[in-house]
């Protein structure tokens, strides 16, 4: 597949979820090199995307978080340039490792290093979000209906997700409830429909990728530090070329709300730990 097809995105995302659901009760797991972990689940779906994504022979590519390391770098220079799907397979590893129903299946598509479309599929609650043009939709209950965005209140008690290294090594002087989730998309869905103030993040390619178009229909913002802004395109907004433990993350920690008051709230009580 070459391009965005909405009831075929639908119809491959709820299969995905059926995988990692078959798993759910005793998913075997190995940890990797940086310490976090990986399922058979993940495993299992990402092929099931590589399957219907990676053809090159068709013009179409796939970076997804298991299974980029074993392509070369005329692949992903090819994928940066031409058609793309950046693929989570589940988001949230670890709450789906312990049964805590936090994760999602993730897919976004790029054409030329832009995201241009995303879409995530919440497999416990059976909530899909996705993007098709300029439209944005929730699949719920085998009802769709259109994105029902909303912006949470700006007040002091409000919660607020971060990540893990703002948690490690940040600052925070806001009386807010501060909360991570390790899961991107978990989160987004709630600042989308007002459930959160906000996220102060440093996340992958991967992680963003299904979300990021959704935030861009909804008028939200994902503002950096300097105030600056990170936008769908990849290509200015992430590390894509150079090999290294930080390629495919965010360039710099971003905040993610839905207006600029928001986010400046955020920035002007934080500390990001940039470089740590």
């Amino acid at each position: 597949m070459n391009e965005w097809n909405l009831n075929k995105i639908v119809d491959l995302m709820h299969e995905c979820g059926e995988i990692a659901m078959h798993f759910y009760e005793n998913p075997p797991l190995e940890e990797k090199n940086d310490n976090s972990i990986v399922t058979a689940a993940d495993k299992a779906v990402e092929q099931r995307l590589v399957r219907e994504f990676d053809r090159p022979e068709e013009g179409a590519y796939m970076i997804g978080e298991e299974t980029i390391d074993t392509h070369g770098e005329d692949y992903i220079r090819r994928a940066l340039q031409g058609n793309c799907w950046v693929v989570d397979p589940i988001d949230g590893t670890a709450p789906y490792a312990q049964q805590i129903p936090v994760w999602g299946v993730s897919i976004g598509f790029m054409r030329g290093g832009r995201i241009v479309e995303g879409g995530v599929y919440f497999p416990p609650t059976r909530e899909l979000m996705i993007t098709d043009g300029p439209d944005a939709w929730l699949y719920r209950d085998g009802e769709k209906i259109p994105f029902p965005f909303k912006a949470a209140a700006l007040n002091a008690s409000a919660s607020i997700a971060i990540s893990q290294r703002v948690t490690r090594h940040g600052d925070i002087e806001l009386t807010n409830h501060l909360m991570v989730l390790d899961c991107v998309v978990g989160i987004f869905l709630r600042i989308l429909r007002g459930r959160m103030l906000g996220y102060i993040c440093n996340a992958k390619l991967w992680d963003l990728a299904g979300c990021l178009p959704l935030a861009e229909r909804a008028g939200f913002v994902c503002k950096n530090y300097d105030g600056t802004y990170l936008t769908c395109d990849a290509k200015a907004s992430f590390q894509l070329t150079e090999p290294g433990e930080n390629r495919w993350q965010l360039l710099k920690t971003t905040v993610i709300a839905a207006g600029d008051q928001t986010a400046d709230y955020i920035i002007n009580g934080s500390t990001p730990a940039e470089g740590k």
